[in-house]
Formats: structure tokens, C-alpha cells, sequence
């Protein structure tokens, strides 16, 4: 589930957004104070892979009311088929630019690191780039110019530039992790938000 996915990130040392799972409406109202408004809430569940195609998403939350509705209307996804262990509070992050990083183990070459446009371009242009586990820095590096949308990153139309570094690094961090946890089959971080410093990591799933 998606806490678990970002604990194992963060204790691999990856920046992730904070986040706390509530269960309940007070619960969910103080966290989001907490966080800083707005917020995303989500749906946490081991019975449900992608989280948007049930509505188990809700973005840009501003206020107590509506914590409160978006509360009543996660939790009522629960059913005979699906559990709801809780809601994941976090912070919302505007973002125009998204990037997929990722990881599929091979049967052949191992741990494949992924890169390339996130959201629903993933899908629709699928412009990605490959790389081995361990990954060098300069490695990383070749990933990111490798994509045909590379220069997205380095800011158009008044648009200031990506972090590359950051996302160098988060992609050496990921193949590491990945070389030390075999047991981690599949990892899809989509969408990642690359910023002028650093990055957010909106969506993590991790299949072992």
C-alpha cells in the first residue's frame, strides 16, 4: 500500500511528500492542519492497484468541509470486494510538468530502471528511457537526455527548469534500493513532479 511504498523510499533515502493515514473525520481535519492546506486524500487499500480508476483520489482539498466530505467519500469505496485501511493525508502539488520513474525486474538484465513522461503520456507516447541497475550518476544523466521530451525539463515558455540533479539522484537511489530489496518486483512512481528544486513524488506503487 502507498504508506508502505513511501516508508520504504524514505528509509532508502528518497525525499517524499510528509503524509498521515487517519481513520477517522477529526483525525483527517487535524492533518490536513497540520500539512498545510490544500491537500490530496486518498483511499488506502491493499484491494485497489490504481487508485484513480475507483475515485479513490481527491485533489486540492481547501477546507474543514470539505476534509469532511472527501473523507465520507473514500471510506464509502469500502465493500464485500474492497477494504479501506485508512486515508492518506498529504500535501496537493500543482504541477503542469510529470515524469514516471520506475523499475521492472528482468528476467535477464535484472532490475530495469525506467524514465519518461508521467501521467497519461506515459501511456500515449511512450517515451521512455532504460537503464541497468546500479545506476552511475552519469548513467542517469544519459537517461534523462535520451527521451525525446527532454527539453520539457530544461523549462519553455516561461517555464523554469527541473532539477535534474535531484532526478539523477532519484534514480541512482532507486536502482540501489532495488539491488538491496530483491524482493521488490515492480516500482511505479507516476506521477513525479519535477521542481525547480528537487521533486514531489505524487504516486507511489510498489509490487513484490
Amino acid at each position: 500500500m502507498e504508506p508502505e511504498a513511501l516508508s520504504l523510499l524514505r528509509a532508502s533515502g528518497i525525499s517524499v511528500p510528509q503524509y498521515v493515514v487517519v481513520h477517522s473525520k477529526k483525525q483527517a481535519v487535524d492533518a490536513a492542519k497540520s500539512l498545510g492546506w490544500p491537500v490530496v486524500m486518498k483511499a488506502v487499500s491493499p484491494d485497489i492497484l490504481h487508485k484513480s480508476d475507483v475515485g479513490g483520489v481527491v485533489l486540492n482539498v481547501q477546507k474543514d468541509r470539505e476534509v469532511s466530505e472527501a473523507f465520507a467519500r473514500l471510506s464509502s469505496l469500502e465493500g464485500p470486494s474492497r477494504r479501506i485501511e485508512g486515508i492518506l493525508v498529504c500535501p496537493f502539488q500543482a504541477q503542469e510538468v510529470e515524469v514516471s520513474v520506475g523499475m521492472v525486474r528482468d528476467s535477464q538484465f535484472g532490475p530495469v530502471i525506467t524514465f519518461g513522461l508521467g501521467g497519461i503520456w506515459i501511456e500515449i507516447l511512450q517515451d521512455m528511457a532504460y537503464g541497468i541497475a546500479p545506476l552511475s550518476y552519469e548513467e542517469a544523466e544519459d537517461m534523462l537526455q535520451s527521451i525525446r521530451a527532454r527539453s520539457i525539463l530544461a523549462g519553455t515558455r516561461g517555464r523554469k527548469p527541473a532539477d535534474t540533479r535531484a532526478l539523477c539522484e532519484l534514480l541512482v537511489l532507486l536502482s540501489n534500493m532495488v539491488l538491496e530489496e530483491t524482493a521488490i518486483q515492480e516500482i511505479d512512481l507516476n506521477p513525479v513532479f519535477p521542481l525547480e528544486t528537487g521533486y514531489f513524488i505524487a504516486d507511489a506503487r510498489i509490487i513484490i
